[in-house]
């Protein structure tokens, strides 16, 4: 058991403990390749089903002990109406000047973990910046960024940059490596993880512990905002279950008060068009075919699973978002 103590409340975590010999920042070379090929989330057991199985191998874990909940950044009373969500309407690279300063002036840091997809919103960082030099951006792999004058964002954990959910909130390692992070690093404002294509093989409990941990960490570093992510639409295998899960997420972020990436819906839309597709007989929001690599002249790029303009897109919102989250945008 985890706990986690705010003042005078305390909010108990049951996690699964059995990691099968997996550490928060294992170093494994195969996931600091670049190409994480989407491995089964927990090294307690074998993966299963297309894109590798569920984040927590080990078994499902218990939510929240006590049934409690925070709002961001820690707030014990959540209030829904903090709830924001950066979506598709946020993906015009329209920040002000003055804002992008702010931005790249220094005065924080983010931090991200993620899987090959979530390296979409870097990637794509680096491509707005080679085109327009305003936009810059340093990601540094498992550390502060050395360079001013950019937007600085630390890549992984403390020593890897391709993150599985025990790395970061499924297991008591990955969140005392979380924890040892952030209590070192006070200049850390905002802390992401990314799925990948795990999310179709998660069951409603696996989601709900990803979400009650997330809100317990909040409480414990009031300072650092959480933000939430769906996971991508591109995964046809168990897509229904995808979009359910996906779906609990958005629920439980505007319920709850909380910061929301919506990486499925921005993998939906394009050009003002969402695309579905029919799986298993139901109808679902799935990866819009100009962002598919199956989809013929489409090229990956660089080991995101999808095309340069899905990356773009994913970086835009991911702009948009830091701008309102900081108070500076024009809209």
């Amino acid at each position: 058991m985890i706990r986690f103590l705010h003042h005078s409340s305390t909010i108990v975590i049951g996690l699964a403990l059995a990691l099968g010999g997996a550490s928060a920042c294992g170093g494994d070379p195969a996931e600091n390749s670049g190409v994480d090929g989407d491995p089964g989330g927990s090294g307690a057991g074998p993966a299963t089903g297309s894109g590798g199985g569920a984040t927590t191998g080990a078994g499902p874990a218990s939510g929240a002990g006590a049934g409690a909940t925070t709002g961001t950044g820690g707030d014990p009373d959540p209030d829904p109406a903090n709830a924001r969500t950066f979506d598709h309407r946020h993906a015009a690279l329209d920040v002000p000047a003055s804002c992008l300063d702010a931005l790249k002036s220094g005065d924080f840091v983010f931090h991200y973990g993620h899987r090959s997809h979530g390296s979409q919103i870097i990637v794509g960082a680096e491509s707005i910046e080679a085109n327009d030099p305003a936009y810059g951006f340093r990601a540094e792999y498992c550390d502060v960024p050395s360079e001013t004058g950019v937007f600085p964002m630390w890549d992984g954990m403390t020593s890897n940059n391709l993150v599985r959910g025990e790395h970061y909130w499924a297991s008591q390692a990955g969140i005392d490596d979380l924890r040892a992070i952030l209590s070192a690093h006070p200049e850390i404002r905002y802390s992401m993880w990314s799925w990948s294509s795990e999310i179709s093989e998660q069951t409603e409990q696996d989601v709900q512990r990803y979400l009650d941990t997330l809100d317990a960490l909040g409480e414990e570093f009031p300072e650092v905002t959480f933000i939430y992510m769906t996971g991508p639409g591109d995964e046809e295998h168990n897509a229904v279950n995808r979009v359910k899960r996906n779906q609990q997420i958005r629920d439980f972020c505007r319920d709850h008060g909380k910061i929301l990436y919506d990486f499925e819906d921005l993998d939906v839309h394009w050009n003002g068009e969402r695309h579905t597709a029919v799986v298993e007989e139901v109808e679902i929001p799935m990866q819009h075919p100009h962002f598919d690599v199956d989809t013929p002249g489409n090229v990956e790029y660089e080991y995101t699973h999808t095309t340069q303009d899905s990356c773009v897109v994913k970086a835009r919102a991911f702009w948009r978002m830091m701008a309102e989250l900081e108070g500076c945008s024009a809209q």
